[in-house]
């Protein structure tokens, strides 16, 4: 599959909820038409199922939380529209020149699936632990039941992006989150990204990231060898040498506390950007 970017039109930033090649995963990402904004300028964010394309609005009952985060503080964006298959929710960039991030979070939701979908699910995912470990089990249950939760955020560059400062790393407390180590508005085409996974805050060791860009046609994730975090939570991703959009996606996924409804809790965090052309 390739990962393909909208054209540029106007000052509009689509959010899209690619399809994955297995299981009918799906993921959520912030893919803006224009990560480099106008001070002052209208940005509608739009949602959709398949990515690039959008199969079927998002429903405003799922958005648990979608804010504006930037340098003079984190304004919540509250009202939302449908047009078409899109769910449409317009924010105003700050009117002085730095950066801006726009964040989405979905609210729980739980599922099932069959065990032979669940273990390719784990398979896909690279979550190598918990394929260990069913591997391992004598008795399985037919079905596993889970819940997932989704985060989401694109950093923008607002005006020349003077005072942008350190905005690019801020933490916003999402459960599962990417948190870059260096302004990709800075960085040359091919080099490589320094990001840390966290999650509840803390690093996590050994997780699967994977990079794509929009310039290059890239394989499916499951075919993607992602890079693992080490001991301290953090991995350099190579970036495109041809710059431009980029995504990172990673998933990581525990037992419930409680398995009354569901056996385990996954949570799922990308991060979109555009690095220097």
């Amino acid at each position: 599959m390739k990962r393909r970017f909208l054209g540029v039109t106007g000052f509009v930033c689509g959010i899209f909820l690619l399809a994955a090649a297995v299981v009918s995963a799906h993921d959520f990402w912030l893919v803006p038409t224009l990560f480099r904004v106008k001070p002052g300028a209208k940005v509608a964010l739009n949602t959709g199922d398949t990515f690039p394309a959008s199969e079927g609005a998002v429903k405003p009952e799922r958005l648990e939380s979608v804010s504006l985060i930037h340098p003079g503080g984190t304004t919540a964006l509250t009202t939302f529209r449908t047009e078409g298959k899109s769910t449409i929710v317009d924010a105003t960039m700050p009117k002085a020149a730095g950066g801006a991030i726009v964040e989405v979070v979905i609210k729980p939701i739980a599922t099932k699936q069959s065990r032979a979908s669940f273990d390719e699910f784990v398979k896909h995912e690279g979550l190598d632990q918990i394929a260990a470990r069913l591997a391992g089990e004598k008795e399985r249950r037919l079905e596993e039941r889970r819940t997932y939760a989704k985060y989401a955020k694109t950093l923008l560059r607002v005006g020349s992006g003077k005072g942008a400062v350190d905005l690019y790393k801020k933490p916003l407390n999402h459960r599962l989150e990417i948190i870059p180590y260096a302004d990709p508005y800075s960085l040359t085409p091919g080099e490589r990204f320094p990001v840390r996974l966290l999650f509840d805050g803390k690093p996590l060791v050994n997780a699967r990231l994977v990079v794509g860009s929009a310039n290059a046609a890239t394989a499916t994730q499951s075919e993607m060898p992602g890079v693992r975090t080490d001991s301290q939570g953090c991995a350099r991703l190579q970036l495109d040498k041809t710059g431009g959009a980029h995504y990172i996606h990673a998933l990581y996924m525990i037992e419930a506390a409680d398995k009354t409804n569901v056996e385990w809790e996954s949570f799922w965090a990308t991060l979109t950007f555009e690095a220097r052309r």
